[in-house]
């Protein structure tokens, strides 16, 4: 028998040469290649296994592994799949470097402060409340359409976009008054030393003067017949007596610091139906475009909407907001739209809207629905895996993994999360048997966000 057992000896063979695509063939188990390693971690790929890293500035860089068209992001899906999560921590892992800056728009929240409430007092900043009366509570603000930061031209943009929202689409005639009415405000109220507000425009539009339109002249009654349809959707913002009272009419409050690396609008006080929030929109958008955004600085900003429907369903806020977003390449300007449901946007009705859509080159994709899911998958032409991934919720797309196109590439991935971003990152505490303890001032900063840091 021991003569039966003979040294084995270990087999060598040549090392085999082949392209990385014959690889794949060979070893299905090869995962997929990385996007480009610089930016801040969001997860893990869940098929690879590999950190995923995301900075749109860096994929807008022509040396970027796969360059990105923009660098606006559209963030969609029902509610506690992660959405929230996983702006919050984006925003908080981007403050660490030093040319970012973030302005929130926060729609959302739960005992009576918003969802970025925590987030905002952990890092030392409060937040700007936005509510009905603004002048005369405690903590409110007012932020003006006419404010001088704003040029001219885009004001009188504005306050078309308002009227539009409050009383319909406006009639040519009702356009020149205006027109006739904004000049006549800003001329009046640089005579009085002071900035033009819209009561000036209101008094200007209900005592007309002689206007010159070509070679004729348009008499006072003209002109006030004319701007009849303004002047009542204009008493709406003004009149002490109306629900819009305080938001628009007068200055804008001191003390906003247009500076800092973050600013949290908080919108919660304002009914997420009826007027309010489109006609703030309207306003929010240019007044940051122009006092917010410095066009030679360095600093990349990015632009935070949530409850984004509010912009892309009202076509005169689309309309202000296209014209923002396509300019975003050369503000240095990264705009993410967050909404639940991509049918809450009337596309067809809305060109401006279907064109801010097309604007966003990285899409994030929580749980829907399998209507909805389909719907969106024919819309942004996804393959089959990622249809039915989106539509699985208990599975694939479970609460926390996502499905990002960024650019060409889609990756199914698992957002995750510090223990600390878990804590001020919920936002269903009043669902759970025990309320974890909010956030105070008096904790220490995560990040040190001092006055005119951004700068």
């Amino acid at each position: 028998m021991l003569e039966l057992i003979r040294p084995q000896q270990q087999t060598r063979r040549r090392a085999l040469r082949t392209t990385t695509a014959q690889a794949c063939g060979l070893y299905p188990a090869v995962g997929a290649p990385t996007g480009d390693p610089r930016g801040v971690i969001i997860g893990r790929e869940m098929y690879s296994g590999k950190a995923f890293i995301y900075d749109p500035f860096v994929l807008y860089d022509p040396s970027a592994r796969e360059r990105l068209p923009s660098g606006h992001i559209l963030i969609l899906g029902k509610s506690g799949y992660g959405k929230s999560a996983l702006e919050k921590c984006y925003v908080l892992r981007q403050l660490r470097f030093q040319d970012r800056a973030f302005a929130v728009l926060d729609a959302q929240g739960e005992d009576g402060v918003g969802e970025w409430d925590a987030i905002a007092r952990t890092l030392g900043i409060k937040p700007i409340r936005l509510i009905y009366g603004g002048g005369d509570e405690d903590g409110a603000v007012r932020i003006n359409p006419l404010d001088p930061r704003i040029p001219s031209e885009h004001q009188f943009k504005i306050l078309c976009s308002m009227i539009e929202i409050i009383d319909g689409e406006m009639t040519a005639e009702t356009r020149f008054a205006l027109s006739v009415a904004h000049q006549v405000a800003v001329t009046a109220a640089a005579s009085a030393g002071r900035v033009p507000v819209l009561s000036d425009v209101l008094n200007a539009l209900t005592a007309p003067e002689p206007s010159d339109l070509g070679k004729k002249t348009v008499t006072a009654a003209e002109l006030g017949r004319w701007g009849r349809p303004a002047s009542l959707a204009m008493d709406e913002l003004c009149s002490p007596t109306r629900d819009l009272a305080g938001l628009f009419d007068g200055p804008t409050t001191e003390g906003i610091d247009l500076d800092a690396r973050l600013i949290v609008f908080d919108l919660t006080r304002l009914p997420r139906e009826g007027m309010a929030m489109p006609l703030l929109m309207s306003v929010i958008g240019p007044w940051l475009r122009f006092g917010w955004i410095r066009p030679h600085d360095r600093i990349k900003r990015t632009l935070i909407v949530e409850e984004a429907w509010h912009i892309l369903s009202h076509r005169p806020v689309a309309r202000l907001f296209e014209e923002f977003v396509r300019y975003g390449r050369r503000l240095g300007l990264s705009f993410m739209a967050v909404i639940h449901h991509l049918s809450d946007v009337d596309v067809d009705e809305s060109p401006e809207a279907m064109a801010i859509l097309k604007l966003t080159a990285t899409r994030v994709l929580y749980h829907l629905d399998k209507s909805d899911a389909d719907a969106t998958a024919d819309y942004l032409q996804l393959p089959a895996w990622a249809r039915e991934a989106i539509a699985d919720g208990a599975n694939v797309c479970a609460p926390g993994r996502a499905v990002w196109q960024v650019g060409g590439r889609i990756s199914l991935v698992q957002h995750i999360r510090s223990n600390t971003e878990v804590r001020l990152t919920n936002t269903n505490s009043r669902m759970g048997e025990s309320t974890a303890k909010r956030a105070t001032g008096s904790e220490a900063p995560l990040i040190a966000l001092h006055k005119g840091s951004a700068t």
